[in-house]
């Protein structure tokens, strides 16, 4: 046995970089124990449930196991002693590797349900915007994610920007506007804006949403026209 053969269970586990993986490949073509002890891991792979619904195993069940374990290892290791190091302890360590592999499955998949309904969205408010100017049409939504709530603002049929302009989103309470998203429109006059609201924000009884034509980024508070709005 050389210190290659102790990589044997990482390699079948694919736990090895691909430096020591492919040194342990290399080292399968001359190690006979090697590739026949690769073959009989697979084996014992068919007779071993992969994945399973996580139950609480009978009582005595780990210690039937690994009995009827080692009674199917024992004429192996009659037939081949020179690879005594591997059985039982690669059995057991297959087995334990394998019906963790299964735990750990069945947790990915209800972590993976889990995570697919926190991300359902929920539209807890949605308005059309009125054109204060021009012909511009618009939506105003507020969207729940989980504990995410976001302000979704699309627009159409908006003017082309000059130079550094902008169209700025505000949220308005008790006429004080605070910023809620900066966009600039494409060749078709459409834009939009998602907004991640943060706690303070999310809390806040808003009154109305708005779209103003701002000179540039930087306005704090509403220094252009507003081009379109509505109560929320």
């Amino acid at each position: 046995m050389t210190r290659h053969c102790d990589h044997l269970l990482d390699y079948y586990n694919q736990h090895l970089n691909e430096s020591d993986k492919a040194a342990f490949e290399k080292h399968l073509e001359n190690c006979s124990d090697c590739r026949e002890a690769i073959n009989e891991l697979y084996q014992l792979n068919e007779f071993l449930p992969f994945a399973s619904e996580p139950i609480d195993p009978p009582r005595g069940l780990e210690e039937r196991v690994f009995a009827n374990i080692e009674e199917s290892v024992t004429p192996l290791r009659k037939e081949k002693p020179q690879r005594r190091w591997l059985f039982p302890s690669a059995a057991a360590a297959l087995a334990l590797s394998l019906l963790g592999n299964a735990y750990l499955f069945t947790q990915i998949q209800k972590e993976e349900e889990m995570e697919e309904q926190a991300v359902i969205d929920q539209v807890t408010q949605y308005v059309e915007l009125a054109s204060v100017t021009g012909n511009a049409k618009g939506t105003a939504s507020i969207i729940k994610q989980g504990e995410q709530s976001s302000l979704v603002v699309q627009a159409s049929q908006l003017k082309d920007l000059t130079k550094d302009e902008v169209y700025q989103v505000w949220l308005i309470k008790d006429e004080k506007p605070q910023r809620a998203g900066t966009f600039v429109t494409g060749k078709d006059g459409k834009g939009s804006v998602v907004f991640k609201m943060n706690e303070e924000f999310a809390r806040e009884d808003w009154d109305t949403v708005a779209i103003t034509l701002e000179p540039d980024a930087n306005s704090q508070l509403p220094e252009g026209d507003i081009v379109l709005a509505s109560e929320i």
